[in-house]
């Protein structure tokens, strides 16, 4: 069964006419980018002459402030609904704020049906949701927020429609056209307001650095591995106060900049500091790595149940899993036991230095990363108490070597 569309066949076609008319008085040499999170945008988008990206709802705002810095010359014009003012209100108070350069066409509730049924942007609420929100208006934030320019257009009127948006193209910085077929409306530039747009001050900030070339070739400059390294999942999965993310962030640069390997790091973690489930994913290997996720890891550690119980049973076969026996209670088969925690605190007195350990027993699996490398790489990020993290880490490597039955330390 066919899905009802978000936003009808007309209402579609006349916005696609406006802005094929934009990107042809922009001409090829700036042929504009459209990303948009209606699928019919891009459906009925076949013969013109721009490119589309069709990003997920509320987020293509975010995807436009990573286009706008990897493709500074190209216009970014963004068509989103209610997901805009709804999943993507911080995006758009971020974007408008940071005068970041593109131009979002936000289309009112009119043209489109918002899933789910509450439209924050509609400027006229049911009685029921009037109770417990105030309408959004979103044109008075950005606004507010010092946009470059805010406006608003009638897509009745294409030709004045397409005039605002090349308007907005050619104003440096963040603009906002709201898209409406109210007739009642005020239309065309409702506020303007010249802020320095942050990427060009960015780029002038560090223009001064690029034209010292002394002070580049200074930096460190990561080893080059003439080892062949099959691609190496790892994932370390535990608790917020386990060091998780640390130790993602030493493996990752003791890869990379000491082994001369490719290597890629991936957290993911709760929104509690202390306490919340916390993993990182670091892949290693000789090739480039185009997907940073550790789905089915080569080597697993679990620093409680609940990691233990949701990530085992995605290990491939023939992978390490180690777990902490003070933690993990219910053990998977074939699991190797190794009290991290309990090592942490011997070493350290602290338990966030279970990572660390951690770090030692995937050591102490392969022959990846040395335990030389990550030394180093803990001297960079754990100065102040070096000698008790690499304790911590010998450690981890040696309880490792221990339960394999194989020697004590390398």
């Amino acid at each position: 069964m066919k899905t009802s569309r978000l936003i009808d066949v007309d209402a579609c076609h006349r916005l696609l006419a406006s802005l094929e008319a934009v990107a042809r008085d922009l001409g090829p040499a700036r042929t504009p980018i459209v990303l948009s999170s209606l699928p019919e945008i891009i459906e009925d988008a076949a013969g013109l002459s721009f490119s589309f990206v069709h990003g997920p709802p509320g987020r293509n705002i975010a995807l436009a402030v990573g286009l706008r810095a990897a493709r500074p010359e190209s216009p970014l014009i963004l068509v989103m609904n209610a997901d805009g003012v709804t999943l993507g209100t911080n995006h758009l108070i971020h974007a408008a704020r940071r005068n970041v350069g593109m131009t979002l066409l936000l289309l009112r509730s009119e043209l489109t049906r918002s899933q789910p049924a509450l439209d924050r942007t509609s400027w006229d609420l049911p009685d029921y949701q009037r109770e417990f929100e105030a309408p959004a208006r979103p044109l008075e934030w950005v606004s507010a927020l010092e946009a470059a320019l805010v406006g608003r257009a009638n897509l009745d009127d294409g030709t004045a429609l397409a005039e605002l948006v090349m308007r907005a193209v050619n104003t440096p910085g963040f603009s906002v056209i709201g898209v409406t077929t109210e007739r009642s409306l005020q239309t065309g530039v409702l506020t303007e307001c010249a802020y320095p747009e942050y990427f060009e001050s960015y780029r002038a900030w560090a223009r001064p650095l690029r034209e010292k070339p002394d002070a580049i070739d200074a930096a460190p400059q990561p080893a080059h591995s003439r080892r062949d390294v099959p691609r190496y999942e790892v994932r370390i999965a535990g608790l917020g106060g386990h060091g998780v993310k640390l130790a993602g962030t030493v493996l990752s640069e003791a890869a990379g900049f000491h082994e001369g390997l490719w290597a890629t790091q991936r957290g993911d973690y709760g929104s509690a500091t202390r306490g919340g489930p916390s993993s990182v994913d670091v892949v290693i290997g000789s090739d480039p790595i185009s997907y940073p996720g550790a789905d089915h890891p080569d080597a697993l550690v679990v620093l409680s149940q609940a990691a233990c119980d949701r990530y085992a049973p995605a290990v491939k076969r023939g992978a390490r899993l180690i777990a902490d026996p003070a933690e993990v209670k219910r053990m998977p088969e074939g699991a190797i036991a190794v009290p991290i925690t309990a090592l942490a605190r011997e070493h350290t007195g602290k338990p966030i230095a279970a990572g660390v350990v951690a770090l030692g027993c995937i050591a102490a699996l392969s022959d990846t990363v040395s335990e030389e490398s990550l030394r180093r790489s803990l001297a960079t990020h754990v100065p102040r108490a070096l000698e008790q993290n690499i304790a911590a880490c010998a450690a981890g490597f040696a309880a490792t070597r221990a339960a394999l039955g194989g020697s004590s330390h390398a």
